[in-house]
């Protein structure tokens, strides 16, 4: 059988890794570069991480809530 949690934690990881390391790269060039067009590019790069993140953390929170959860003593 499929266990599908353990597969979505995977994927979570996999997707933080990736974040971090996009993240640490948009850091550096923000800081080596001059051109302010390419500057403001990575902004918008580090932003979509971020909201990207926060999606992915937050998804489970509010599928829960939305769905009854667990957390409510019926």
């Amino acid at each position: 059988m499929i266990d599908f949690g353990s597969i979505a934690t995977s994927l979570k990881a996999i997707s933080v890794f990736f974040g971090v390391v996009v993240f640490a790269y948009a850091g550096l060039v923000l800081m080596t570069n001059q051109n302010p067009e390419t500057r403001n590019e990575w902004k918008e790069i580090i932003a979509g991480v971020v909201i990207g993140l926060c999606i992915l953390f937050l998804a489970p929170i509010i599928a829960s809530s939305l769905s009854g959860g667990s957390y409510c003593g019926g």
